[in-house]
């Protein structure tokens, strides 16, 4: 049923195993002890789950009834697309994209078609691409903001329009939101405001603590929807797992409690690397995507072909890896992400200049 998800294949070949990681596109993990976790006699109190879906709900300012926990980001796209297609159904995905955002749902039986979102509109999300794309097959349109792999933001109008070209031909919008809190985060309330869950009926969003606030190991996810959506994505969470670890929901409450703590660290360890990469993008001579926001971007070397062999030679030799573009459509390109200290980025971008050929900055 599930396909090979080839980026993610390569990812845990290469990640984790050079000194100057540029491709992990989340903050620094969180420990243990940051979080604060329970005593082993808390973790037994069943009352963590409705708590668990009470403090999601909070965090994004919407009705309890509209939320359910997932296991990361991933697992909340799988529970979106079982919810919201059947076999032979199909989903109308973005390119250049992030490859689980098709792949999971060919996984549980959709067919794939795509629109684009070209880099020569700074990858903007044009509605009307959307349209033409459409068929009355079409009943699920998938989006990622900030968009994966270029980091560009589209705004509340755009997503919006979208929105309503998929409700005309009654398609639902989902909306992997996992980068969407960069770079407000959230509130002096610990709330992030930003959900596209608010903007039209017809929105489904999926996202984590993952990226934003160094939780990639703790898998806190979740789906948000209407609430029939929600409700069929808990017949297949207890299909597929019976139901999420109890401890799994005392580890995201520790998190929740701490929120705006872990806010004020992502800010820290962000502040002034985008301005620092800008300046190394345009001193190489190369073009990128030029986010405004988030913790990457899409950067290109036209007329090199596929840069894939060139990035695993860097990351054997030069110990530099970035996330080769390939795995989302644009094999010229790469995603460079900004989250490592001060010292790894710097180092990095000297050694990926060398590999690349290109000034350093």
């Amino acid at each position: 049923m599930f396909a090979r998800t080839r980026y993610l294949e390569w990812a845990r070949r290469f990640y984790g195993q050079v000194r100057f990681d540029l491709a992990t596109s989340g903050i620094p993990g969180v420990s243990a002890a940051e979080l604060g976790l329970p005593d082993a006699r808390s973790l037994d109190d069943v009352t963590g789950w409705p708590r668990f879906r009470e403090a999601i709900a909070r965090y994004n300012d919407v009705p309890p009834g509209e939320a359910i926990a997932s296991l990361g980001t991933t697992h909340a796209l799988w529970l979106a697309y079982a919810s919201l297609t059947s076999p032979g159904d199909e989903v109308l995905a973005e390119a250049p994209g992030y490859e689980p955002l098709t792949r999971i749902a060919e996984g549980v039986g959709a067919r794939v078609v795509t629109f684009e979102r070209p880099a020569g509109e700074r990858f903007a999300l044009d509605p009307d691409r959307v349209a033409r794309a459409m068929t009355p097959r079409t009943r699920v349109v998938a989006v990622s903001n900030l968009h994966n792999p270029s980091g560009v933001r589209a705004g509340a109008d755009a997503i919006r329009a979208v929105a309503r070209v998929a409700e005309s031909r009654g398609a639902v919008l989902l909306v992997d939101e996992v980068y969407a809190p960069f770079d407000a985060l959230v509130d002096a309330e610990g709330v992030f405001r930003g959900s596209a869950r608010h903007l039209a009926p017809n929105i489904v969003a999926v996202s984590s603590l993952t990226k934003c606030y160094g939780l990639g190991a703790q898998r806190v996810g979740w789906l948000l929807g209407p609430a029939e959506v929600v409700a069929r994505a808990e017949d297949a969470t207890t299909a597929s797992c019976g139901s999420l670890p109890l401890v799994h929901a005392h580890v995201a409450l520790q998190a929740f409690a701490r929120i705006r703590a872990l806010a004020d660290r992502t800010r820290a360890q962000l502040a002034g690397k985008r301005e620092r990469v800008a300046r190394w993008v345009e001193r190489a001579g190369l073009g990128w995507s030029a986010p405004t926001e988030g913790l990457f971007g899409l950067v290109t070397v036209p007329g090199r072909g596929d840069l894939t062999p060139v990035i695993e030679q860097a990351a054997r030799e030069r110990e530099v890896l970035v996330a080769a573009g390939a795995f989302f459509g644009v094999p010229d390109a790469f995603r460079l992400a900004w989250s490592a200290s001060d010292e790894v980025l710097d180092e990095g971008l000297d050694r990926l200049a060398e590999a690349l050929g290109v000034a350093r900055g």
